[in-house]
């Protein structure tokens, strides 16, 4: 299976539509023949050998075309082109001095479930603001190719995957495929869940700087001042509200490593920017799309400074930025960083289960609670898929 998180890191040749068709339509003959005719026993394998499949239905016979559902949707292969023209009308966005007719066209192969997970994830958002202008466009192509996949099949389908990287997270996104259930259906539910691209935070890691968030902090301001002189490393506490905001942004720098390093992976990030065409235009975008979305800062001229800039490109401390901010130190008050963002919104996602904590604990049993609270819920590499089935 061929995984894309990011739609500018999609496949970079682009096919004929035709021959996506008939792709697409050749797996509906296959397909349609599999779930006519597989035997029972099949259904066991639901997934993909590192997911998990959990199935809420009211009777066997629902179970087993649910759970038959899944597996034809996570080991079948399609593919979708779609279009990125809408990333022209976007402010932060410079379109490349050279373009043909095939610049903004992309296609994607992959599983029907993968491929909807890409469409989460690049569906991404904070507070409900998407970041990219193209996720839209992406989803309807993979919904699209779903929906003709799974023409003949006697069960109607409706399928939500949603990448959110901890409980309650303001920072999520959430593709679909299929029409919602009429109210009355008697409908077959399976949970899978598929790999996001991105790494897992390390829970001991989180852990362990949430206890030790003292340190933490000092240590913290102290390796900043050593590489950006600006930075006030005499600062005695970051500025969230509540006794814990040292642990929230020991948690938010965590978090946001993972999240910075699966939307710009360093490496292919890094060949982009020293492109001369539209991948390094999609990457300046999408890197100045996010940090607009997060705060107040952007990046200085891309095509005059570093990071961005060609001629100095650097995806490395392009991404520092995204995580911290600009050269002058971790600012908690303003949240104009992923990090800092994340640290003031995990004291919401999580704060009934905080305020149950603080009734029952209190020093380091209460402490170590929340921190494994935290941790436990933290799910970077996972994008959950939900699916439903019915009969019309």
């Amino acid at each position: 299976m061929s995984r894309q998180f990011d739609a500018e890191r999609g496949v970079s040749t682009v096919v004929d539509v035709t021959l996506a068709l008939l792709l697409i339509t050749a797996s509906v003959l296959i397909i349609g023949t599999y779930l006519a005719t597989a035997p029972d026993e099949r259904a066991s394998s639901a997934a993909e050998p590192d997911s998990t499949v959990t199935i809420h239905s009211t009777s066997d016979i629902d179970s087993r075309s649910s759970a038959r559902m899944t597996e034809v949707l996570s080991t079948s292969t399609v593919t979708v082109t779609y279009s990125l023209e809408d990333v022209r009308d976007e402010d932060t966005f410079s379109e490349p001095v050279i373009t043909n007719e095939q610049t903004y066209t992309r296609t994607d192969h992959g599983s029907p479930l993968g491929l909807l997970a890409d469409a989460a994830v690049t569906n991404h958002q904070l507070d409900g603001e998407p970041v990219l202008a193209y996720g839209d466009e992406y989803e309807e192509a993979v919904d699209w190719a779903i929906r003709q996949t799974l023409l003949g099949v006697d069960r109607s389908v409706y399928i939500v995957a949603t990448w959110e990287p901890y409980d309650g997270a303001r920072i999520n996104g959430t593709a679909t495929a299929g029409e919602h259930p009429p109210p009355t259906a008697d409908v077959s539910s399976t949970t899978t869940t598929v790999p996001s691209g991105f790494s897992p935070v390390d829970e001991a890691e989180l852990e362990s700087n949430w206890l030790e968030a003292d340190d933490w902090w000092d240590e913290w301001l102290d390796d900043m001042a050593d590489s950006h002189p600006d930075i006030d490393d005499s600062s005695d506490m970051p500025r969230l509200d509540g006794s814990d905001n040292k642990s929230y942004a020991a948690a938010g720098t965590v978090i946001g490593y993972e999240i910075v390093d699966g939307l710009f992976p360093p490496e292919p990030s890094q060949y982009a920017l020293e492109d001369q065409g539209i991948q390094r235009a999609l990457k300046v975008y999408h890197y100045q799309s996010m940090v607009e979305t997060i705060g107040d800062f952007s990046f200085r001229s891309a095509e005059t400074h570093r990071p961005l800039a060609r001629s100095h490109a650097r995806a490395d401390e392009a991404n520092h930025k995204v995580l911290v901010g600009q050269d002058g130190g971790y600012d908690v008050t303003d949240a104009d960083a992923l990090a800092a963002w994340i640290a003031a919104d995990i004291p919401r996602a999580f704060a009934d289960e905080f305020d149950e904590i603080d009734a029952h604990y209190d020093g380091d049993a209460r402490d170590e609670r929340k921190a494994e609270l935290v941790a436990n819920a933290v799910a970077t590499e996972d994008v959950t898929i939900t699916i439903q089935t019915w009969n019309e």
